[in-house]
This record gives structure tokens, sequence and C-alpha cells, in this order.
């Protein structure tokens, strides 16, 4: 048995009065359902991912740079090996440059030839390329000793998509020995550089992580103008860490349905006089998840703008509904 009069209680079976369902409460019931789902399924891949972040910042790995495998520690060495480290020191996003710190060690027996290694910073499209690309120029003395030099390179970034962002450098190096005599010879085998010399690759770039280096074949990233092939070539990719990408999702939906419901749940005069603290917490947002300034407007900007802008879209809908009642003109 039912009442005639819209939204009565209802009687069931046994004469007990049940509430009818709010269907708008039902559907937030739903929503907020989803988003409580959606943050304790995301929270344990933030947790293992900062986990994973402080204890890499204790150790940090080292890679062959010919084979982009991590090094063995434990490896045998020659007694007359030298070493070649390159440590990605910094990464400018607004400049587009990487800091690199080329050092090492010599030993050199008897005349050891002066040794010249050029680091390149290539791009994908070497058929189209004329000359060759921007490039730092690193020298090591023709006697034994260590060195130690500080190189700058260009990269390839999209700092736009902040925390999705990620950054590249393909790295070409040419070496070459300089004869007492003054002649030039470039060395294009990487065995025969294997033999003597260990090449590897760290990473210190702060709040991005290295990807291991993947290897290219020089020949596909040579253009016909080069005066010289390419010994060995790199690619070195840097990402935004997943905690913080987990994090940056988590909190922007967080706060967007707070704000939602805020809407949704206060009286419009509430809202009137509380608005901008609203605001501010969404904004504030950002200062938060964005620990760098960046170049450009990013993707975190555009969503909490999104926001923002429908909200106060929403409060204004509301008013005008609100002062069209009030003014009497709904009246029949």
């Amino acid at each position: 048995m039912t009442a005639n009069t819209a939204g009565a209680p209802v009687l069931d079976d046994t004469g007990d009065a049940r509430a009818p369902i709010n269907k708008r409460a039902l559907a937030a019931f739903v929503i907020t359902t989803l988003v409580v789902i959606a943050v304790l399924a995301m929270l344990p891949a933030a947790l293992a991912s900062m986990v994973k972040e402080m204890r890499g910042q204790e150790t940090d790995q080292i890679y062959d740079l010919f084979t982009g495998d991590a090094i063995d520690p434990d490896a045998p060495l020659g007694p007359d090996t030298a070493f070649v480290n390159i440590t990605a020191m910094r990464l400018d996003e607004s400049s587009r440059m990487a800091t690199l710190t080329v050092s090492g060690h010599r030993i050199c027996p008897a005349i050891c030839p002066e040794i010249t290694g050029a680091f390149y910073s290539l791009g994908n499209d070497a058929a189209r390329r004329r000359g060759l690309p921007p490039s730092a120029t690193v020298t090591v003395p023709g006697k034994s000793g260590s060195y130690t030099y500080s190189i700058e390179l260009p990269i390839r970034g999209t700092p736009q998509r902040y925390p999705f962002d990620d950054y590249t450098l393909l790295l070409g190096l040419i070496v070459s020995n300089t004869l007492p005599n003054g002649k030039e010879i470039v060395i294009d085998s990487p065995e025969q550089v294997r033999r003597n010399i260990s090449m590897t690759l760290e990473d210190q770039v702060a709040r991005l992580n290295m990807l291991p280096p993947a290897p290219v074949d020089p020949a596909s990233v040579r253009s016909p103008s080069d005066p010289a092939a390419f010994m060995l070539v790199d690619r070195l990719t840097w990402q935004r860490p997943i905690y913080l990408r987990v994090v940056t999702i988590l909190l922007v939906v967080l706060i967007s349905a707070s704000g939602i419901f805020a809407l949704g749940l206060r009286s419009l005069h509430e809202l009137v006089l509380g608005i901008g603290g609203i605001i501010l917490g969404i904004w504030g947002v950002r200062s938060v998840v964005v620990q760098s300034p960046l170049p450009d407007v990013t993707l975190i900007d555009l969503i909490l703008a999104f926001v923002m802008l429908v909200l106060l879209l929403a409060l204004a809908t509301r008013a005008a509904r609100y002062f069209f009642k009030q003014s009497g003109l709904g009246r029949g």
C-alpha cells in the first residue's frame, strides 16, 4: 500500500513506514563510494613508490654505457683499466638543459695518446639534419692521473604535462686519439674501447628518476653530412616518480569532490561567504604537487582552473535560480 501524496512514506507488507529513495542522495553515495575505492586501490602503489624512492636515494645505480645493464660490483677488471664515469647532476626543465659531470682516471705505463671525447645531443631526425647537433668536448691529457669536467647538453621534454612529463637525451659519443705527430684518429669500434676502458653512467638528478640507458644503433641516428661515426649512442630518459603521479591524481580528485560536495550541501548564503576559501583550498593543491618552478602552464594548472571555473559557474547558476524564485516570476 502506498500513500497518494508524492514523497510520503511507503507502507510495506508489514505496515511499517518506509521513506522513499532519494535518487540524488543515492547517486552521491555511489560516486563517493567509487572515489573512496579508487583512492584505497591506488594508495599501495603510491606507498611502494615512496619507499623505493627513499631507498634509491641511499644507493644510486650505476650502468654500463655500452650495454645499458647495471654494473656488477664484483666483476673483475684489468690492472691497466681506465675509468670514465658520466654523472647526470642536474636537469633544468626551464632551459631544457642537462648538466653532466665526466670524471675518471687513466693509467699510462708508457706514452698515452691524448683522448678527445665529443658528446652530442642527437635528435630523431637524422635524415633531415644538416651538420652536427649541439655538443660538448672533453679532452683527457696523455698522462696518468684523474680528471673531472662539467658539460651541458640540450634535452627534449614536455614540462607542460607535469607530473606525466618526461625528458630525453639521445647521447652520442665520438672518441678520437691525438698521436704525438698531431694526427687525429677516430675510434669507431666499441669493442676496441671496452677492452681497456670502463665507461659507466649514474644519475643524481633530483625530483626525477632516470630509466636504464637504452643503447641505440649509431647508424640509425647518423646523418650523411656527419664527418665521423658515433662510437656509441644511448637514450637517456627521466620521468617523475610513480608516487608523485599517484598522489597528484588522488589530491586533484579528492579536492574536486570536496568542492562539489560543498556546493551541493551548503546553503547559498554559506557558499557566497565561503567560496573564497574553497577556491584557495583547490589552488593550494598545486603548491603540494608542483615542487619546482616550471616554464609553462601545466596539466595540473589547467585541471584545477577548470574545476574552479565549474564551481563558480555552478554557484552563479544557483544564485540565478535563487533570485528567480525570490522575484516571483516563476509563480503561476
